[in-house]
């Protein structure tokens, strides 16, 4: 069985559906503004609470695709963090190199209203002290907090010293560092996930640059492997030669947390298994499509079975080549 290491956060997401009987509560989709008015008292539909955070995503994730997943993080010694840690173990991840400290756990609370939502994180600040990692064959490297470049550099050390491929989905932390900053790690990233909106902030483009110019960017970075997901647009893939869009799977849609994650998860979980990148973009759209369907991002995360359904009914959604 193939090895796979997350590194990243690992928080409790809560979900808060607000009430569209708020009179005050005004949402201007042509500014993309949601508009709470100040020290005003709202309702809620419903509250769900669940295991979030890109990395913990990421491990149940490849250990539902058949994986030997591992992750590295850091939890709190609250009953949030004990929680997550039951979750995450009930899940078949190997929490071996998981640590915790003492005090709470991170956060983040999504605000939903019309199928949309407005994401408040809160990361404890953390001295992330990596372990020795014994080798595994892939790295799935994503989002921690502000204290990460010691982090990422112990990362980039194994990564050289055993070989590991790497799949790299930088967070706001790594973002917001800069190109300057991140060269190193995408030199060495045999996949790139981002979003469309991450992707023009990395290469400094304004929106209306081409998918191809946007890729064409990023390659020369040093990826071997660019995934730009685009929400409803769909996902495109470049690796220096050919560019591949591929529409999403029809669903129905609750809520999108966790869509990028999945997407990102499978993808890379399907090259691990041996497929090429056609059929890789077609399970993360797989894995995506069903996410989308449920309040949070694991519940609806595929198993290798089901995998293999949601495929045979969506066999006439292929990526197709842009030229």
């Amino acid at each position: 069985m193939k090895k796979i290491l997350s590194i990243g956060e690992a928080n409790l997401d809560s979900f808060v559906f607000l009430s569209e009987s708020n009179a005050h509560l005004d949402l201007n989709k042509t500014r993309r503004e949601l508009c709470i008015r100040y020290a005003d008292k709202m309702l809620a539909d419903d509250l769900v609470f669940s295991t979030g955070g890109n990395a913990a995503n990421a491990a149940v994730a490849f250990a539902r695709l058949g994986l030997e997943s591992q992750l590295f993080s850091v939890l709190g010694d609250d009953w949030v963090g004990r929680q997550i840690e039951e979750t995450l173990k009930d899940e078949k991840v190997d929490l071996g190199y998981t640590q915790k400290e003492e005090g709470t756990t991170s956060y983040a609370t999504a605000l939903l209203f019309h199928g949309e939502h407005q994401l408040i994180v809160y990361h404890v600040p953390r001295r992330y002290r990596l372990p020795s990692f014994e080798p595994a064959d892939w790295v799935y490297l994503t989002s921690m907090g502000e204290d990460w470049r010691h982090a990422y550099e112990r990362v980039l050390t194994y990564v050289k010293k055993t070989g590991a491929k790497v799949s790299f989905n930088p967070g706001a932390f790594q973002l917001k560092a800069g190109i300057g900053s991140l060269r190193p790690y995408l030199r060495v990233s045999d996949v790139l996930l981002v979003n469309r909106a991450e992707a023009l902030s990395l290469v400094e483009r304004s929106a209306s640059t081409t998918v191809r110019q946007i890729t064409e960017d990023l390659y020369e970075l040093g990826p071997k492997n660019i995934v730009i997901t685009d929400a409803a647009g769909g996902a495109y893939t470049f690796d220096g030669q050919e560019l591949l869009h591929c529409q999403i799977f029809p669903s129905k849609v609750v809520e999108r947390t966790g869509c990028g994650d999945s997407f990102g998860t499978a993808f890379t979980a399907a090259l691990l298994h041996g497929e090429d990148i056609i059929q890789a973009m077609r399970w993360g759209m797989a894995n995506s499509s069903s996410v989308i369907g449920f309040v949070g991002a694991q519940k609806g995360l595929l198993t290798r079975s089901k995998m293999e359904e949601v495929l045979n009914d969506n066999h006439r959604i292929v990526p197709r080549r842009i030229h």
